[in-house]
């Protein structure tokens, strides 16, 4: 401030800091000093995982890690727009839709239907699991399921979109390339049909270069 006044011209002769802060109480004169911010996210990353996964997307082997996430879809009914979330769990080893689940609302409950699915389909084990993080993910009983399953969590640190990308471009297909050629479904059954069609042409019926022009079903049936 002393330097500032001195800078401006407004003040040509010697005075300290003491004296300033006195004419300034007398005046009733406060300085506006922003708020420091809280560093919520440093504060919340101790209670939850590390990126354990650190982007190593490329696997050699079925069901070695599955990545997850949730996002928005929409159908229309009784004319007004109502929104679910749909999760799916993808198996990194050539990008292979595993398990999805429709839900009203993100919560830890659905979050683990999505993997309970997995397991009613004859898959024993869930080894390692990558997430973004998102209240569901960071939730106490989505984190106890996954230990109870002896299962390893990898979280992608905030804001990080990249390190979680095989499931980010899987999201982008899927709306781009499937639900915005498709019209807006006018029932939740039309929904989950539309979701189920979708889920089976990215895996059955699009062949992909990174994948030696097989499918990701037949790249994923080369292994054993």
């Amino acid at each position: 401030m002393i330097t500032q006044l001195k800078f401006e011209g407004k003040l040509n002769f010697k005075v300290g800091l003491k004296r300033v802060r006195s004419c300034m109480r007398k005046n009733n004169i406060r300085v506006n000093v922003r708020k420091k911010k809280r560093n919520r996210i440093k504060r919340y990353e101790e209670y939850i995982s590390e990126n354990l996964l650190a982007c190593q997307f490329n696997r050699r082997h079925k069901n070695e890690v599955w990545v997850t996430d949730t996002t928005e879809v929409s159908y229309f009914a009784n004319n007004e727009l109502r929104k679910v979330r749909l999760h799916v769990v993808l198996d990194l080893y050539g990008r292979f839709v595993i398990s999805h689940n429709l839900s009203q609302t993100e919560t830890s409950v659905a979050a683990i239907e999505t993997f309970k699915k997995l397991l009613r389909m004859n898959h024993k084990h869930i080894r390692w699991v990558h997430t973004d993080r998102g209240a569901a993910y960071c939730s106490i009983s989505f984190n106890n399921y996954l230990e109870k399953m002896n299962c390893v969590h990898s979280m992608s640190h905030p804001g990080h979109s990249w390190e979680n990308s095989p499931i980010e471009r899987w999201w982008n297909d899927f709306k781009l390339l499937w639900l915005a050629r498709h019209p807006r479904p006018r029932s939740f059954r039309e929904l989950e049909q539309l979701v189920e069609d979708g889920i089976k042409y990215f895996n059955t019926q699009k062949a992909y270069a990174s994948k030696n022009d097989l499918t990701a079903e037949q790249f994923r049936n080369q292994v054993a």
